[in-house]
């Protein structure tokens, strides 16, 4: 799955203001929300909500690792608090900062933008849709080849990285 970088969550964020990382993971995740509840994630109630993203949840893998078993230590100090709802939230927010922290002009630096080691997918029934970014190609008679953006390559270099399993298989 394509990150939609034209989204007005990336194409309006300005250094200095905060980043919607929670509506690009949703928006980003809206099938997925839609084929569990047939309704826009908008009009469900928080009952609702919680019950698809966490059903969402339950299929996705962080470098080939299922993201409950990855993150085994933090849902358990979140689930100690006792809200189920909150410890989905905190789960989406931490995932969200992860995907989409290279479009965060807020984390960028003079060295570039916000690198992570870990590669998200949702598993359907054994194949993997990744979360990623690539460029659009251009088509047409006149479209001229374009080099890829530093964005592509380095969600390319993930999924090399993933795939040779060279990503880390537990959160450190």
């Amino acid at each position: 799955m394509n990150i939609d970088i034209q989204s007005p969550y990336i194409k309006f964020a300005q250094k200095g203001k905060p980043f919607n990382y929670e509506k690009l993971f949703l928006n980003t995740l809206s099938d997925y929300i839609f084929e569990y509840k047939n309704a826009p994630y908008e009009s469900l109630t928080d009952r609702d909500k919680s019950t698809s993203l966490a059903r969402i949840i339950r299929k996705m893998e962080v470098n080939g690792v299922p993201v409950q078993e990855f993150f085994a230590e933090d849902l358990a100090e979140w689930r100690e608090k006792g809200d189920t709802f909150q410890t989905v939230l905190n789960l989406v927010d931490l995932m969200s900062k992860d995907i989409f922290g290279c479009f965060d002009p807020n984390m960028r630096t003079e060295a570039g933008f916000k690198r992570t080691d870990r590669l998200y997918a949702v598993n359907n029934d054994g194949t993997l849709d990744y979360i990623m970014y690539q460029d659009e190609e251009k088509k047409g008679l006149f479209a001229k080849k374009k080099e890829p953006t530093t964005a592509h390559k380095y969600f390319a270099e993930l999924l090399d990285m993933c795939q040779r399993g060279l990503l880390p298989r537990k959160k450190k």
